[in-house]
């Protein structure tokens, strides 16, 4: 294929996948099957290999740019970014209206409903068809530049469609909500706590995270999502003279829309889309706090203007979160496995949701000063979302006031004086390796099912164990005798030969468990699989470099340099060199030979609900075994959801994508014929 050639088809490989781009994120409807999505990618992307002046920034495969060298640079929004009245009740939202219909003087007023999106707001800027500019609200006048992130996003087109009879606009600026849907969130969650790294309090937290990293390869990762919803320029041959035109016409563009927005011909029915959204908010797959209703005609939003903050055009009508008050019984600072001290809130139990809580996470030190949260104060909790309880504010303060707002000068296990602050975070974390508290979380993460599956190595015991001196660390584990484990409490010969079973068992396991179970920072399960596929042994993976990880796909910098300090350090050897001797397991079973690998090669699975016949993670294996890959999240790769009992988002997101979905016992029958 000659130059001419290669950029006629680079140019029809483009417009066939944003095509199906299109149909997935924007309609909703999936054309092709997530194989052949892939090849075409692939196709373009060895052709843009082959010609890479060929390679254009329009390209479906470049979203996912360089790192960024620095912060984000600044940049002043063309038009302000307002925010929005809220209103809180009928009463205030019938108020509302009230004013609109005086100040326009008519009642011949159309509404549009749609629902508010609880993410981070962005104005997209496109110049003939082409994204050029991302930036988040910031403080409504001055913006960060997100562009790198921004263009991770699937479903954020980086060219225009152009529709049917006209031209694209050479100008349109398009605003919306960047956000991270639930199943998303939780497989983050999942992942950064099991790779010993804090968590994040709720989707939007995640997204704003997300959205302003420097790595627009761990951006892109984050599965976030984009909703457009208003416009602040548009210059081209468009008529739009109403919001829902502006809604339809940025579908024809190729923008994702909420597709649960109405038109209201009048207020009564905004009222009743309220209520009806309010029922179908724990159904959806993304947060939502409420509903933005707006005056449907752009000549009647100019004739009503704006204020200072606010446009009178559009307004906010928030739901009722799950919220109760409680008094603050204490504050402690927990102390995880990887060191990082985390501030928790000891609460008189109260009922909030229809879930009993007593205690509330404060997430970092930060947060705690900016809550001024104190032992004995009355706060209000929330719950919204259905998402971990967090503490809103302070209702009412004691007197006399222990605040806990300044990280401790010692750690709370140790006493230990090194604390340190990680760069660019909030986190703060004790560095001393010996430090109790530390080494009983490590133990009871060894010893967890997705380790090395040591049953009966809960947190009682670990506790013990560290607590009479007979472990320093986890290699230990394979010392214990009989008469060691008969010194502790509520041990007795059955209970002791269990434990020293399920040690011993635990030496079988595969590499991939073993390097998961040491609790590596910043590696979780499946970064624990990859380095065991890639290097098979554990003295080859300790001796390896960070460009020799940076080599396997999926690991990046971050990942490469936590292995790399790990196994630099003394400890560490030592350790290694204990386990080793206790005949523990050190390699990697090979993998299957390329006829049954193929088998389930190719095929993602998700797995949502209980399993009754086998653990989740004993499933996870099968598939493995076979060739197949595990997500935590449903969406473009999965190609079967395994829904268990009491399945729930991720079943529904699956049918909405029309992924295919199998009981427990299609998967047994699936698994037993392969």
């Amino acid at each position: 294929m000659n130059k001419n050639q290669a950029k006629k088809e680079i140019s029809r490989l483009c417009q066939v996948i944003e095509e199906h781009n299109y149909n997935y994120y924007v309609l909703d409807n999936p054309a092709i099957s997530d194989k052949e999505y892939d090849e075409l990618v692939k196709e373009l992307m060895a052709l843009e290999e082959k010609f890479p002046d060929l390679r254009f920034s329009s390209s479906p495969t470049q979203r996912v740019g360089t790192k960024v060298l620095s912060g984000a640079r600044t940049v002043a929004h063309s038009v302000k970014m307002l925010s929005l009245d809220n209103t809180y009740s009928w009463d205030e939202l019938k108020s509302w209206s009230e004013r609109v219909f005086k100040g326009l003087g008519t009642r011949d007023v159309e509404f549009v409903s749609e629902l508010k999106i609880d993410g981070v707001s962005a104005s997209l800027l496109y110049e003939h068809g082409e994204l050029v500019l991302g930036l988040t609200r910031g403080d409504g006048e001055v913006g960060e530049d997100v562009t790198h992130n921004i263009r991770a996003i699937p479903s954020v087109p980086l060219k225009l469609r152009t529709p049917k009879g006209l031209s694209l606009p050479r100008l349109i600026e398009v605003r919306g909500e960047v956000y991270m849907d639930k199943p998303g969130f939780e497989a983050l969650n999942h992942d950064r706590k099991i790779a010993g790294e804090e968590v994040f309090a709720n989707p939007r937290n995640a997204a704003s995270g997300s959205l302003k990293l420097l790595d627009p390869g761990e951006s892109s990762r984050r599965n976030l999502s984009f909703f457009a919803h208003s416009f602040s320029r548009l210059e081209g041959d468009f008529d739009v003279k109403t919001h829902w035109k502006f809604l339809q016409t940025a579908k024809a563009l190729g923008f994702p829309v909420n597709p649960l927005s109405r038109l209201s011909p009048e207020f009564s029915r905004v009222e009743s889309d309220c209520t009806e959204f309010q029922k179908l908010r724990a159904t959806l797959l993304y947060d939502v706090d409420g509903v933005v209703i707006k005056v449907n005609s752009f000549a009647q939003q100019k004739e009503l203007g704006e204020t200072l903050k606010s446009p009178r055009w559009a307004v906010a009508f928030k739901f009722e979160a799950h919220q109760a008050t409680t008094v603050v019984r204490d504050i402690v600072v927990q102390v995880g496995r990887t060191g990082v001290l985390t501030p928790v809130a000891e609460l008189e139990p109260v009922s909030c949701g229809g879930v009993t809580i007593s205690r509330a996470t404060l997430h970092n030190f930060d947060e705690l000063k900016r809550l001024g949260v104190a032992k004995g104060d009355r706060v209000l909790l929330e719950r919204a979302g259905d998402v971990i309880p967090k503490i809103v504010k302070v209702v009412q303060s004691r007197d006399v006031r222990e605040k806990i707002s300044k990280v401790p000068a010692n750690c709370p296990s140790c006493r230990d004086e090194f604390i340190c602050e990680e760069e660019g975070e909030v986190a703060y974390r004790c560095i001393n390796p010996a430090c109790p508290k530390q080494l009983e979380r490590r133990l009871v993460h060894f010893a967890s099912r997705g380790a090395m599956d040591i049953e009966g190595m809960g947190e009682s015991v670990a506790s013990q164990l560290v607590a009479q001196g007979m472990i320093a660390s986890v290699a230990d584990i394979y010392s214990l005798r009989k008469e060691d484990l008969l010194r502790l409490e509520l041990f007795g010969d059955k209970k002791a030969d269990n434990l020293l079973k399920g040690i011993e068992a635990s030496k079988g396991r595969p590499l991939s468990r073993l390097i998961f179970g040491l609790g590596i920072l910043n590696i979780g399960e499946k970064a624990s699989l990859l380095l065991a596929r890639h290097f098979e042994a554990m003295n080859r993976l300790s001796q390896a470099s960070a460009d020799d990880i940076k080599s396997i796909h999926e690991l990046g910098d971050v990942s490469a340099d936590s292995v790399v300090r790990f196994f630099a350090q003394k400890e560490t050897r030592e350790m290694l060199e204990k386990i080793k001797a206790s005949g523990v397991n050190m390699e990697e079973p090979k993998r299957p030979d390329s006829q049954k690998q193929g088998v389930l090669s190719g095929k993602t699975f998700v797995f949502t609900g209980e399993l009754s016949r086998r653990t989740r993670k004993d499933a996870s294996d099968a598939v493995k075994a076979l060739g197949g890959e595990i997500s935590e999240v449903v969406g473009l790769k999965t190609s079967i959801v395994v829904a268990g009992v009491s399945a729930g988002s991720k079943l529904a997101k699956a049918k909405k994508l029309g992924v295919k979905v199998i009981n427990e016992q299609e998967f047994e029958e699936m698994i037993h014929a392969e």
